[in-house]
């Protein structure tokens, strides 16, 4: 078999994150400095990527960008890319690239699916696929640190909070930091099981799967329901550079 190498480029603030697909399996995951290009430049050479799809949570870094075009075919993600899903949204340009790349994803791992998909980043995201491919739309609610954030910042006495234990995400809260750390943690627990309950009164055979590095601080809370795919954002990003290059 040929080897055919594509490359996922999802730019941060700071950092890119960049995944290797090898005859359409993913092969790894880097992440690396957005001002040294050389490092991206070396793994196109080594990889020999002749594809990529770049997505950004900010302004597209036109540098890297160009860098990309002149040695690979490059997909830019926007809002108005094409994908391989349907979607039913009233604002299909103000949806976030974000998430239709984690449809896509849920798509692709779980096809015919009705699937509802969480993703626990700044925000925590609960997105909706149906079955027959369609994106529904779903819900935006403030993610566990902005939770912490907001209520240090418009209080006046309540701490910032930036690490805390286990034994301090307890019912009832024995001091303000485990009183603010147990009102976080099962307010997002408390969203989460109600997301279910309500996309399982409408969806039949509905599978959960979450994303995103905060699902730790809940996994043992829905461990037996919700599926875990760390990398799910990158897949529907493969998927739907396949879709525009193909």
């Amino acid at each position: 078999m040929v080897k055919k190498s594509d490359l996922v480029i999802d730019l941060g603030n700071t950092r890119m994150k960049v995944a290797l697909f090898v005859n359409g399996a993913l092969d790894g995951v880097l992440w690396l400095s957005k001002e040294n290009h050389s490092d991206l430049e070396h793994l196109i050479d080594t990889s020999g990527a002749t594809r990529t799809i770049v997505s950004a949570v900010t302004e597209f870094d036109e540098s890297i960008f160009a860098m990309l075009r002149a040695r690979t075919d490059v997909v830019k993600m926007e809002s108005n890319t094409p994908i391989p899903i349907s979607i039913d949204y009233k604002t299909p340009q103000t949806l976030g690239t974000d998430r239709i790349a984690n449809a896509c994803g849920a798509a692709k791992l779980y096809p015919g699916k009705n699937v509802l998909v969480i993703d626990f980043g700044t925000c925590v995201k609960y997105d909706l696929l149906e079955a027959s491919g369609v994106f529904c739309g779903g819900a935006i609610a403030p993610g566990l640190r902005m939770r912490f954030d907001a209520m240090h910042q418009m209080t006046g006495k309540l701490p910032h909070i930036l690490s805390w234990e286990a034994s301090d995400a307890i019912w009832p809260g024995k001091s303000t930091v485990s009183s603010m750390v147990t009102g976080a943690i099962q307010g997002i627990q408390a969203e989460i099981a109600q997301y279910i309950t309500t996309a399982n009164d409408n969806y039949e055979e509905l599978t959960v799967i979450t994303t995103g590095g905060d699902y730790a601080f809940f996994e043992k809370a829905f461990k037996n329901i919700i599926f875990a795919h760390p990398y799910l954002t990158l897949v529907g990003l493969h998927e739907i550079l396949k879709y525009n290059l193909d």
